[in-house]
């Protein structure tokens, strides 16, 4: 048997992506989507730049618009047979008439990613078609992940503990939030990756229990805890990992609350097995810490999906909570409690795979680590 080429085993798995799409398509009784998400539209054609708009049929026929700087780019990215219109004038009329062209009566257009003056003029062009506001459509076939997403998520979590690992030095009495910050973005890049998936955060002492304390220019103080939630991009797949550090000796309560949050992640993570829902999963979870009595101190959801997106099945239209887990599907787990004096996040990234979960990130999180 002669081997797959690299793009032959992408055209595969795109051709199970557009095919699984179009069924949802077809189950809106819809003739086309309108798709603006660059995530979706990478997802759909493998076409990465910035700039474009994705008209994908019930039948699996794909119309790409983007303009003349991204030519080469498509013609270099792009896989399988696609339309490609550079556009020049009015982009709603463009769209349009690529719209016509197909023979479109009823249109799904993504409701989260138009605006409404885009949509509203698009429209106008179109006076003969039926519009439906639609969420969630490709964003449902991306949650189940293929081997190729898997194995990249998989190089972006390695990304990231190298990173990690490379600015424990740096926590000390002194050091500033934000150089630790930019080193953990320098050494995503160095080290391969992209860059950082999202703006990291490295907050020290009362700003450790900010849930979002991006990195500032706060000094870190003996006694303090260090919460680092930070990952590397990897071919556009995001990672997402937290985890908390003391500088020297920290008060009792703190430590207490750090045994606390590992063990409900723990239990978080038992209960990520395929069949069981993301309320499932913050339940194992957030009863324990309500039991321990600090329910009140823990205000966010246990976790959300990840992948071209730092934050997936996290949109009111299809919630991590209300998600049935299948094999495939790559989650956080992260739950936390924030006190005044301090605040103790543990995340991780789990593979849902049958009854025994596969947790991603390995970075040491068994005892509060004092540096």
């Amino acid at each position: 048997m002669v081997a797959m080429s690299k793009k032959e085993e992408l055209l595969t798995l795109l051709s199970r992506r557009i095919s699984e799409t179009c069924k949802l398509i077809q189950k809106e009784d819809a003739d086309a989507l309108l798709i603006f998400n660059r995530a979706n539209y990478r997802y759909l054609t493998n076409f990465t730049g910035e700039e474009a708009q994705l008209i994908l049929t019930k039948n699996g026929d794909r119309v790409l618009l983007s303009d003349s700087r991204f030519a080469p780019q498509i013609e270099d990215q792009a896989v399988g047979e696609l339309t490609v219109v550079m556009k020049h004038g009015h982009e709603a009329q463009e769209i349009a008439e690529q719209v016509k062209k197909l023979g479109v009566k009823k249109l799904l257009v993504e409701a989260e990613f138009v605006s409404a003056y885009e949509y509203d003029a698009i429209k106008a062009f179109l006076p003969d078609v039926e519009f439906v506001m639609s969420a969630e459509i490709v964003e449902r076939v991306r949650n189940v992940k293929d081997e190729l997403e898997i194995a990249t998520l998989r190089k972006a979590v390695e990304i990231s503990q190298i990173a990690f690992e490379g600015v424990l030095p740096m926590l000390k009495p002194g050091a500033k939030e934000r150089d630790v910050g930019a080193k953990l973005d320098y050494l995503f890049k160095l080290n391969g990756g992209d860059g950082p998936g999202y703006d990291s955060i490295v907050a020290s002492g009362y700003r450790s229990s900010w849930a979002h304390g991006v990195a500032s220019d706060k000094l870190m103080q003996e006694h303090e805890l260090v919460v680092i939630d930070a990952a590397a991009s990897y071919n556009g797949y995001t990672a997402d990992i937290t985890r908390t550090y003391a500088i020297g000796s920290v008060e009792p309560e703190l430590e207490k609350i750090y045994k606390i949050v590992y063990e409900a992640q723990k239990r978080g993570i038992e209960a990520a097995k395929a069949g069981n829902t993301g309320k499932d999963v913050d339940t194992a979870a957030r009863s324990y810490i309500n039991e321990a009595g600090y329910g009140q101190y823990f205000g966010h959801g246990i976790g959300h999906g990840i992948g071209l997106e730092i934050h997936e099945m996290c949109q009111p239209a299809f919630l991590f909570s209300q998600t049935t887990l299948e094999n495939g599907i790559v989650h956080t787990v992260e739950p936390g409690i924030y006190l005044k004096q301090g605040g103790v996040r543990i995340e991780d990234d789990i593979l849902v795979n049958g009854d025994t979960p596969e947790v991603l990130s390995t970075l040491p999180k068994e005892e509060l680590i004092h540096l």
